[in-house]
C-alpha cells in the first residue's frame, strides 16, 4: 500500500473509526488518541494487509487499539473509589450533593461507579459493560440493584 493509498484510506474511513473508537473508549479524548495509534498500527502493519475488507481491518485494530487504552486508565483496579472522588456535575444543591455521596458510601465502590457513569456521564450501558470488562446483562443487573438500595437509603433516611 502506497503513502497516497494510505492517506485516501484515511480520509474516506477515518469518521467511522473514530464513531468506533468513541463507543469503546466512552470519551472524545481517549477516541481521539485511540483514532491516531489506529492509523499508527494500520501503517506499520500495510505490508501484511492483504487488500480486502479495508473498513473491518481498521475496525478490527480500533478496537483492539481502544481496548488497550482502557485497560492502561483503569483506576479502580488501585483504588475503587476513584470514580467517586471525581468532582460530580453541579447538578443539584450542595446539600444534596452530600447526601448522594452519603448513601454511595454504603454502596460497594464498583457499582457506585457504575452509577456514576450511567447518570452523572450520561454513559450507555455497552460504554460501561466495556470499561469494566463485563457483559450488558451484567451492568444492567448491578446498576438495577444499586439503584434499588440506592433508593431504599434515601427513603429510610439513611443518607439524610
Amino acid at each position: 500500500m502506497t503513502e497516497l493509498e494510505f492517506q485516501t484510506l484515511y480520509r474516506d474511513t477515518a469518521a467511522a473509526v473514530r464513531a468506533r473508537c468513541r463507543a469503546v473508549c466512552g470519551n472524545h479524548a481517549d477516541a481521539d488518541e485511540a483514532l491516531q495509534e489506529t492509523f499508527l498500527r494500520a501503517w506499520r502493519a500495510r505490508d501484511r494487509f492483504d487488500g480486502r475488507h479495508p473498513l473491518a481491518w481498521l475496525m478490527t485494530i480500533a478496537r483492539n487499539t481502544s481496548l488497550d487504552i482502557i485497560r492502561r486508565r483503569r483506576p479502580w483496579r488501585d483504588d475503587p473509589l476513584v470514580w467517586l472522588k471525581i468532582p460530580a456535575p453541579e447538578k443539584a444543591s450542595a446539600g444534596a450533593a452530600v447526601d448522594v455521596n452519603r448513601m454511595l458510601e454504603d454502596i460497594d465502590a464498583e457499582d457506585a461507579a457504575m452509577l456514576r457513569l450511567r447518570h452523572a456521564e450520561d454513559w450507555r450501558i455497552h460504554e460501561i459493560a466495556e470499561h469494566f470488562d463485563t457483559s450488558q446483562r451484567t451492568v444492567r443487573r448491578r446498576l438495577a440493584a444499586a439503584e434499588s438500595r440506592a433508593r431504599t437509603l434515601l427513603q429510610a433516611g439513611g443518607a439524610a
